[in-house]
């Protein structure tokens, strides 16, 4: 799989590398804010990702810092497209920065590790499925929803790509227990499912309630694995995402899906699970 399909990505990749690319030369924030004649803090949120880089500072920063011929242009090249606009960006009037950033995460990774206990993930919802979930959105007008239900179904494109990453997804039973909609939109939710189970790239398990408590009970999250950067968590939250990225806070991540992956029915068992949802079992 290439790397760098995602502005926001490379945004993150670039802030990095400056950063790295500073601590290699031994200056100080300030004797590098001295010669691009700015600010510390402006430096500082450069290399802390808070704010895009110009094409014009960084040949500035990359002549400080003696960075010359092909690395020198694969980072000015990074520059230029960290500044371009991801596919969502005709959603732009329904995002917001948590939602971008959790786009860019499925857009650049190799591989994804979802866990929910509530919903089943927009990654494999039916249309019907996210109307009927955004209709419980007590604040959402009917334009506003629609959009909402594109944009859901938009990102299920990375399951189509030529060289689409691994998606390993498990929902507790709780998910597919509560009605969304009116039986039939469940109904061909859980066909849905059932036919995705068969995908490549998709490995879904459940976790049924026989199982007791477990870590990751009642915390949803995600998982994301690239090429070469670090792992990356993101959580949703009430009224927005967040972005975990410190291998201190990513860790135990780590180890509650390792749980909930092996305590959950295998591939197998979650085919039969759901036809007997089905009633066809």
């Amino acid at each position: 799989m290439t790397q760098g399909r995602s502005p926001v990505m490379q945004r993150r990749r670039l802030a990095a590398e400056l950063q790295r690319l500073r601590g290699i030369s031994g200056k100080t924030l300030e004797e590098v804010a001295e010669h691009l004649e700015c600010s510390p803090a402006k430096i500082s949120r450069i290399e802390n990702n808070l704010v895009a880089v110009r094409i014009q500072d960084a040949r500035e920063l990359l002549d400080l810092y003696e960075v010359e011929d092909e690395r020198r242009e694969s980072l000015l090249a990074m520059v230029r497209e960290a500044r371009r606009k991801g596919w969502w960006s005709s959603f732009a009037g329904i995002l917001d920065e948590s939602t971008e950033n959790l786009l860019s995460l499925e857009e650049d990774a190799t591989r994804i590790c979802v866990y929910d206990n509530s919903a089943v993930t927009p990654l494999i919802q039916t249309p019907d499925y996210t109307r009927a979930f955004l209709r419980s959105w007590t604040d959402l007008e009917a334009d506003v929803l629609e959009r909402r239900t594109e944009l859901f179904q938009q990102r299920q494109q990375i399951l189509a790509r030529a060289e689409g990453a691994q998606l390993d997804i498990v929902l507790d039973e709780a998910a597919l227990r509560r009605p969304v909609g009116d039986p039939e939109v469940m109904r061909r939710q859980l066909d849905r499912l059932i036919a995705e189970s068969d995908r490549e790239l998709l490995e879904l398990r459940v976790m049924p309630f026989a199982e007791g408590p477990y870590q990751a009970m009642g915390f949803p999250f995600q998982i994301f694995e690239f090429i070469s950067d670090p792992r990356v968590v993101y959580t949703e939250l009430f009224t927005g995402g967040r972005m975990i990225e410190t291998a201190e806070e990513v860790g135990p991540y780590l180890s509650a899906f390792d749980q909930v992956w092996a305590r959950a029915l295998d591939p197998a068992q979650t085919r039969d699970f759901l036809k007997t949802l089905l009633g066809i079992g």
